[in-house]
């Protein structure tokens, strides 16, 4: 029995197979690479949380829901491969319904894998921030987000009644749909406008420290990292304007493409920055000048410098002993950064490790001298001991 040729094969969901085009595939390849990377720089994002000794806050488990919505989307693009993506509408018509109802699945995931990339952002600010205006000005770009995601999937339903239309043309034939081409262009259209608000909203603030010119530029290009994504998703605007309903088929190559593209590498540039602490531990490992201690006891260690009493001024558990930017780069002008410094030597040592225990004692500045030695430090005799706490409060006057 003759065995039957690739164009009479049965594809999944009983449609007709097609062998793929070779842009097709090879759009699939990059997408899937892409994703790798994207699932690795997660990882990596996940192990320096973890090594930093801090929990999981909102930022990160966002991320994580993103992921598989990320991988969802090119699971579609990899089912559409075989229905004919890039052959003409005439040849590829036994195929429309299933195709429009990945399409359909392939909107909501977008507008929700996009949404929760840009929450993830912003409670990062909510993270780390301690500046009321900006925090304030978060906020409300996160209502925004959200108000904009309810619409966006609202559109999904609603551009069709009844909504069987969407997917189904044929079954409904007195159908009223609106522009489907029309809604994508504008949901891209201020999904860009929202990628650019998000991503400045904190550079009022870096730009208003008292810094020098090039640590201010380093950190602007780590939150404007993620404006990769918007020159994307301005690409992808592009190629669904040539996008025909009436031949989708034969004019989704690109935008198909694109979509895939534009959240797995949101998810990727927001992750990429978190990565410094995990670097900064890697070049310290190779001899870096520079001390990264790793504490117990829950202080901060930011861009190399120990910081107690930060967490107990946000009273999050979630924040590290080290974080991936300046402990300093992170306050504006009108907050006030103070600490206190208390030097101690624990004494000599003394045979068979007996040794006074004194208790604090108070000083005059109102900070407090802990004669007793720290566990270990009789192995160096002579040892300094400095403890630095550090309190931060708001300038009113600004």
């Amino acid at each position: 029995m003759e065995a039957p040729k690739p164009e009479e094969m049965t594809h999944l969901f009983g449609t007709k197979y097609f062998e793929p085009k070779g842009i097709v595939m090879t759009h699939l390849v990059i997408n899937t690479c892409l994703v790798a990377l994207t699932l690795a720089v997660i990882g990596m994002r996940m192990f320096a949380r973890f090594l930093s000794g801090a929990k999981l806050w909102w930022d990160d488990w966002l991320i994580l829901a993103a992921v598989p919505q990320g991988i969802g989307m090119l699971i579609i693009q990899g089912l559409w491969t075989g229905m004919g993506v890039g052959y003409p509408f005439t040849e590829t018509y036994m195929n429309l319904v299933p195709i429009l109802k990945l399409l359909v699945s392939y909107e909501l995931i977008f507008a929700t894998c996009i949404s929760t990339v840009k929450l993830s952002v912003m409670f990062f600010y909510l993270r780390v921030f301690v500046n009321q205006g900006l925090r304030t000005a978060t906020k409300i770009a996160m209502t925004f987000v959200l108000l904009w995601s309810t619409g966006n999937i609202l559109q999904v339903f609603l551009i069709c009644r009844p909504f069987r239309a969407a997917y189904d043309p044929m079954s409904a034939p007195g159908a009223v749909c609106g522009s489907q081409v029309a809604s994508f262009i504008a949901i891209g259209a201020f999904n860009v406008v929202t990628d650019v608000v998000i991503l400045t909203l904190p550079l009022p603030t870096v730009w208003g420290l008292k810094m020098n010119w090039s640590t201010k530029a380093g950190l602007t290009g780590v939150f404007l990292i993620g404006l990769l994504t918007s020159v994307v998703a301005i690409i992808r605007i592009v190629t669904l304007v040539g996008l025909d309903m009436q031949n989708l088929t034969g004019t989704m190559i690109y935008a198909d493409f694109w979509s895939t593209v534009e959240p797995n590498l949101a998810i990727l540039c927001v992750s990429m920055p978190m990565l410094g602490s995990l670097w900064s531990r890697c070049a310290t490992r190779r001899g870096a000048s520079k001390l990264a201690p790793s504490t117990a006891d829950g202080t901060a260690t930011f861009g190399g410098t120990k910081n107690s009493g930060f967490n107990k001024l946000k009273n999050n558990s979630h924040l590290a002993e080290e974080d991936h930017i300046g402990l300093e780069s992170l306050y504006a002008s009108n907050q006030k950064i103070h600490h206190q410094s208390a030097v101690a030597s624990s004494g000599e040592k003394q045979h068979h490790r007996h040794h006074n225990r004194l208790g604090n004692l108070s000083r005059d500045d109102g900070s407090e001298v802990a004669l007793t030695p720290e566990p270990g430090s009789f192995k160096d005799p002579g040892v300094i001991t400095v403890q630095t706490k550090w309190t931060i409060s708001v300038d009113e006057t600004h």
